[in-house]
């Protein structure tokens, strides 16, 4: 990550001891992976999950935890989404996130960043990628990173995105030739798309071919083996559209947990936390 991106992020990003936090896994395969970069590089262990509807813990969620790839107003977090629905609104300060600390909103949208969560983690810590083509392919199949070079409209901005990200051999596989039907093959071929849950004894599952990709990275893919049990659920879990000339802010949601643009002009929220007792 070029230094000029990298001095805009949390400080907390830098600490050093190994295990120090916990982390907080969201439902998809970007929050998974990245999870398992940071369990590989700081040894940390999920111990927390959010499906945007109830959080689960589990019986060793002991530490501070950092949230992975998921868009919480208060607390450390890995993210991608766009959370400032204009220009005044304030992004959460502790937020490891491009778009955050580069002031992205829906005012500007179509100049965000269009990557996953996972390839700014890679970019930070300067991690190595997969020596495999196929393994490249993977990290620019998830949450569609590539989707940006295939639209004229965009191809710049998502090229000035990953370099200064510094992740040259991910434009080469861009600039290749590389289709999008190649990229399309991949997410089919690994079910990439495919949710993360808790299952009815309180144990993660997912469709997610998590064994046909053992052998791209540099540690197993798995998700955690702990019993997870539900401690929170929320009031409100919904969706809005906003209208061409509608300026309002996010601070005129009552309670807000998280909040994510989902398109311009759209975005998802939870409130209203409540503990389970």
């Amino acid at each position: 990550m070029q230094n000029q991106l990298k001095d805009k992020f949390p400080t907390w990003c830098n600490e050093s001891e190994q295990g120090k936090y916990n982390l907080y896994m969201s439902n998809d395969l970007d929050s998974l992976l990245s999870c398992l970069y940071l369990k590989h590089i700081k040894g940390y262990e999920v111990t927390r999950f959010y499906d945007f509807y109830n959080i689960f813990e589990t019986q060793h969620n002991n530490k501070e935890f950092i949230g992975i790839d998921m868009a919480l107003e208060q607390g450390k977090v890995w993210d991608n989404h766009i959370t400032r629905l204009n220009r005044m609104d304030i992004a959460n300060p502790e937020s490891a996130n491009i778009n955050s600390v580069s002031d992205i909103n829906r005012k500007n949208y179509r100049t965000k960043y269009a990557g996953s969560t996972l390839l700014q983690i890679i970019s930070y810590y300067n991690i190595p990628l997969p020596q495999s083509r196929e393994g490249k392919l993977i990290l620019l199949a998830i949450d569609s990173s590539y989707m940006g070079y295939y639209n004229s409209d965009f191809k710049d901005i998502c090229l000035d995105w990953l370099e200064q990200l510094e992740l040259y051999e991910l434009i080469d596989i861009l600039k290749s030739g590389t289709s999008m039907y190649e990229f399309k093959r991949v997410k089919q071929q690994y079910n990439l798309g495919s949710a993360i849950r808790v299952n009815e004894n309180g144990i993660l599952e997912t469709e997610i071919n998590l064994a046909a990709m053992q052998g791209f990275f540099e540690f197993p893919l798995h998700l955690s083996e702990e019993k997870f049990k539900r401690t929170h659920t929320f009031e409100v879990n919904g969706s809005w559209t906003m209208g061409k000339y509608d300026n309002n802010g996010k601070s005129e949601i009552k309670n807000l947990y998280s909040i994510a643009l989902t398109s311009k002009d759209r975005f998802k929220y939870t409130s209203g936390c409540k503990e389970i007792n």
